[in-house]
């Protein structure tokens, strides 16, 4: 009957994009490109049901190789560019401590090693997109023609002109083998980590409480939810609110230690009465619903969130206080990203 935890990194963790920071660092106009790949990514998650979100980290990685990025590169820059959101320390060693929890996320697994070695989480309990970035090599020739397809992205960025490389050009050069050999771990694949997650421990779906934040969460959350554990959105957008139970909105990711702590302890109509309570009045509802010599105890009760029950009146006012402090929080293009 063990509850157990697990949540996406980028949004409910730590504020970096790490796979547009890279970009935007490595690449000349970068930030830009993955912008737009991403937009391009997002369409096609939402007319093909068989894609994968998150793709945009294999989209990304030919012009990458067309940098001379390495594996090398990019764990030196995940270490020296890992920030957290305010409380993630403190809500990770917590949780760690009350129940099981594990990381599953889109993002490549150097960035997650990074991040644990950084946080002290266990890395065993993670999911990520493996990138051996390393074991493929670019002709020149392909280079020139990489650069070339990178300009003309960045002069057109239609869906059209993108979907013509991607399905039509980029397929015939053999750096689209290094493209091929990624699996994003977004969409149904974060599904697919829960069911392992599931399988491995012989936990119960029921017992499940998972925290994400945007279009690569969407299954993740619709599992918790559908199988009656808990799902949270967390300073989520439209593609994540939609799907959950629960939307939060915070400058700090405490409450769900709490919420975690509750929910370990007790059923979901628990959490639910807490909400219900910290609604009517929060600083009591968190006096109410934590131990006294909780470690986290001071810190709940100077950072307020703005915590709701998800339903079909209220998604668009979910929405708009989400996006304000996604913006706030991760910054504008980060947050406008999938």
């Amino acid at each position: 009957m063990d509850k157990f935890y697990v949540t996406d990194c980028e949004g409910p963790l730590s504020i970096n994009d790490n796979a547009y920071e890279l970009a935007d660092y490595f690449i000349p106009e970068g930030g830009k490109l993955f912008s737009i790949l991403s937009s391009y990514d997002d369409i096609l998650s939402q007319k093909y049901e068989e894609h994968l979100p998150g793709s945009t980290l294999k989209m990304i990685l030919p012009f990458f190789k067309d940098q001379d990025i390495t594996e090398k590169d990019i764990v030196e820059f995940s270490e020296d560019n890992i920030s957290m959101i305010n409380g993630a320390y403190q809500l990770i060693e917590y949780v760690q401590e009350i129940m099981p929890t594990y990381i599953v996320s889109t993002s490549y697994n150097q960035y997650i090693k990074a991040l644990c070695n950084k946080t002290k989480f266990n890395y065993e309990n993670t999911y990520s997109t493996n990138l051996s970035l390393d074991q493929y090599s670019i002709t020149s020739d392909e280079t020139d023609k990489i650069i070339g397809i990178r300009d003309n992205i960045l002069f057109d960025p239609s869906f059209e002109n993108i979907d013509h490389y991607y399905k039509d050009v980029i397929p015939g050069y053999e750096i689209n083998s290094l493209i091929e050999s990624v699996k994003p771990v977004g969409g149904a694949g974060k599904r697919d980590a829960i069911l392992d997650i599931i399988d491995k421990h012989n936990y119960k779906p029921e017992n499940l409480m998972y925290s994400g934040d945007s279009i690569t969460d969407k299954e993740a959350l619709e599992y918790a939810k559908d199988n009656d554990g808990i799902s949270i959105s967390f300073n989520g957008n439209i593609h994540s609110i939609k799907v959950a139970d629960i939307s939060i909105a915070s400058d700090s990711n405490l409450i769900l230690a709490l919420i975690g702590s509750i929910f370990n302890s007790g059923t979901k109509s628990r959490v639910y009465d807490f909400i219900d309570s910290y609604n009517d009045d929060p600083l009591d509802a968190i006096l109410s619903y934590s131990d006294n010599d909780s470690p986290i105890l001071q810190d709940l009760l100077l950072n307020v969130a703005s915590i709701d029950i998800v339903r079909e009146d209220n998604i668009d006012q979910l929405k708009n206080k989400a996006e304000e402090m996604r913006n706030k929080v991760r910054g504008i293009k980060i947050a406008n990203l999938g």
